[in-house]
């Protein structure tokens, strides 16, 4: 059994091995890996992103246990997971977008009072509410046993990502290790807009052109392509490109100018 763990948490406090400890705990034949714990505080975005980014190259039946949860304590949901071959486990704020968008899935509200019966901190959901349940569920327990079905989750991304006839504006979802910056953008939603991209607008860089990797650019120039996961990405060749456009990613945005499928744009 596989438990991944994502979260805000850093590793300078203890909060991390906290967490990990319960779930050894409650699961100690359970196999943990650490996707990062680097994810920028409350950054809900860049956690969906990155939860995007590596959920599908762990085996069926892995549990992914996601902790990036600025509501913890309010109103906001703890929820379960399950597509097909997934569960994951989190707050329902938005942090699972991606993953929602992409697989068929059932939805469950934690139970804290029947995965954690002795009492839990009211800011510290990770360790007593999220890693329980990801041990049990790593344990072969279903979700209908520790959670109720949830008829709607939080998608949470009218702000990231807005059509208005042929322009687009794409937040910036994440700014990765290299500098490359990438935004709310997906072919999968070209494709169901029946859209392809004309010109991507980002502070003072304009192109009309989407390169298919990062060396076909002279070194130190910047680039627009689809990344790994068919999101947009603005690159610079071997340099930082969020450093080079000063990215602030809770704030920036692209604007970017579509056609419809009918008019011939080539490199989308």
């Amino acid at each position: 059994m596989i438990i991944t763990f994502m979260s805000d948490f850093g590793t300078k406090d203890g909060y991390v091995g906290s967490v990990k400890g319960v779930l050894l705990k409650e699961a100690p034949d359970a196999r943990l890996i650490d996707i990062t714990h680097e994810i920028q505080p409350f950054n809900i975005k860049e956690a969906a992103y990155s939860l995007l980014n590596y959920y599908d190259s762990f085996p069926k039946g892995t549990v992914h246990l996601i902790v990036v949860d600025p509501g913890v304590g309010s109103e906001r949901k703890p929820v379960i997971i399950r597509t097909l071959d997934y569960f994951f486990v989190g707050p329902d704020n938005g942090v699972f977008n991606f993953i929602l968008k992409r697989e068929a899935y059932q939805a469950f509200e934690i139970r804290p009072e029947v995965v954690n019966p002795q009492s839990f901190s009211n800011t510290f959901h990770g360790r007593d509410i999220f890693a329980p349940t990801a041990a049990l569920l790593a344990k072969g327990i279903k979700p209908e046993e520790i959670a109720m079905p949830l008829e709607r989750v939080v998608i949470d991304d009218h702000q990231e990502l807005k059509l208005e006839n042929n322009t687009c504006k794409a937040a910036v979802v994440s700014v990765d290790h290299f500098g490359n910056i990438i935004f709310a953008l997906s072919r999968e939603d070209l494709k169901h807009w029946k859209k392809v991209i004309k010109l991507v607008n980002f502070k003072n860089f304009k192109s009309d052109r989407i390169w298919d990797y990062y060396a076909q650019q002279k070194v130190g120039k910047p680039l627009v392509l689809w990344n790994s996961k068919n999101m947009l990405e603005i690159a610079l060749s071997q340099g930082h490109a969020a450093n080079y456009f000063k990215v602030d990613p809770k704030k920036d945005f692209a604007l970017i100018e579509l056609s419809d499928v009918t008019e011939k744009v080539e490199n989308n």
